[in-house]
């Protein structure tokens, strides 16, 4: 089949405009309009590519006809940090803005579907000021940015297979682009000779790593249809660059020599497995109602973040580890994440439908390696949605608001206890618009 070149250049401008992204959101397991309007449960259509290949493969065979599927969300962030130096330091509130799409149609005269999409697979950006605690040696950077951010976008190509006209499968293969931004100061964990000291870091990593996904979806009756699926987990190896400044580290040990230098980096991430059961009950011509429970293996997956640094350009911190690489890791040990979703449905009309959604999940992030830079920290989401039909196109809405959520370090696991007895709030709203038109 020939790609047309509008389809080839929507694909183009959704890279492009991604690569910028500023947002405030972490794992994404749906990201159409719909399902945010529904709290994050995925029901399949004859529409929806976006989330099926996001979600559940298999929904893939509910295709009917071609669908483009473009979409856009704005996400607006708030919080703050209370530690023994700050009290109600901010997370910057800059909007994200996240454009992105899918393409998909049933293939003629088989009982095949197929998809290709551009999603967020994970999102996260920490844009805070606040003054650097003392550290080891009484080590201080004064007040500073605190920016960190990872994202990963997902290129997919999907293939769903209706094997009757109650039971269909399908599968995915995945792409994801991941870039890593670290711009803080930086407290050593492990390295045997800097463990406990900090300098200012400025690092910047991208790299790909591969994954696939699977689903069933099942239609034991006229009103009822469930889902279940898996997603393998997304090694990454990362490489770029580092900069830095370790001046009030010197000083405080009384070194009288340059304190700038570079390397080349090297950062590894692993996003989780996860899977997904749905189960959509249409009550009546009008009405649908559906839960979904979804299990995240961060577990097995942010147990430590690897950080390599080869080829450093600074002499003293060259002599200090006998020679001119390092390796450190910062202890994550998140734990596993279940989530669980409720939304009803309601159609008023042919051509306009209302939505609303719930979701509530646990905290992956422990408290003993919780600080403002990984505050994924998450629990309850609210939402409602709306659609309007008109002619080949389906134009939709959806708003969702985070309450502020907060979690709080007694002794932290992280050396030199520059994060004992601290504190972050935060949470999220965002809005959402997109645009289905079948041809």
């Amino acid at each position: 089949m020939r790609v047309s070149p509008k389809l080839a250049v929507l694909f183009i401008c959704l890279s492009i405009g991604a690569s910028g992204l500023r947002a405030q959101q972490f794992y994404w397991d749906t990201a159409s309009t719909r399902s945010t309007g529904m709290g994050g449960v995925y029901v399949a259509s004859s529409s929806n590519v976006v989330d099926a290949l996001a979600s559940n493969p298999a929904g893939l065979s509910y295709l009917r006809g071609r669908n483009l599927n473009v979409e856009a969300d704005a996400i607006f962030a708030r919080g703050s940090f209370d530690d023994s130096s700050n009290n109600g330091a901010p997370l910057g509130d800059s909007p994200g803005f996240i454009p992105y799409g899918a393409f998909g149609m049933p293939i003629p005269h088989s009982r095949f579907s197929f998809g290709v999409s551009l999603t967020p697979d994970l999102l996260s950006q920490g844009d805070w000021h606040y003054v650097d605690p003392p550290g080891f040696a009484g080590a201080s950077y004064g007040l500073q940015k605190q920016f960190s951010e990872i994202y990963a976008l997902r290129y997919t190509a999907g293939l769903g297979f209706a094997v009757n006209s109650r039971l269909s499968i399908g599968a995915t293969f995945g792409a994801d682009y991941n870039s890593n931004r670290l711009q803080a100061p930086y407290i050593f964990q492990t390295q045997p000779v800097l463990a406990g000291m900090k300098t200012l870091l400025d690092m910047h990593t991208t790299g790909y790593g591969w994954n696939a996904s699977v689903g069933v979806m099942a239609r034991p009756t006229r009103r009822l249809d469930a889902g279940v699926s898996w997603k393998s987990r997304t090694v990454i190896n990362s490489t770029g660059w580092a900069t830095g400044d370790a001046y009030a580290q010197f000083a405080a040990l009384g070194v009288n020599a340059p304190s700038t230098f570079t390397y080349s980096s090297k950062v590894q991430n692993v996003l989780p497995q996860r899977v997904n059961a749905d189960i959509a009950w249409h009550a009546t011509s009008r009405w649908l109602f559906a839960f979904q429970t979804d299990w995240v293996n961060w577990h097995n997956s942010f147990v430590t973040l690897p950080v390599t640094l080869t080829n450093g350009t600074n002499a003293t911190l060259n002599s200090l580890v006998g020679g001119t690489s390092l390796n450190d890791r910062v202890p994550l040990d998140w734990k596993d994440q279940y989530v669980f979703h409720f939304a009803a449905e309601r159609s008023l009309k042919e051509s306009v439908t209302l939505r609303a959604g719930y979701s509530h999940a646990n905290s992956p992030v422990p408290d003993s390696t919780l600080t403002p830079l990984t505050a994924a920290i998450f629990t309850d989401q609210i939402s409602a949605g709306l659609t309007y039909r008109h002619g080949h196109a389906q134009y939709e809405g959806a708003y969702s608001f985070g309450p502020q959520a907060t979690q709080s370090v007694g002794q932290s696991g992280l050396l030199s206890g520059e994060y004992d007895n601290s504190s972050v709030h935060v949470g999220t709203q965002s809005v959402k618009l997109g645009l289905t038109y079948t041809f």
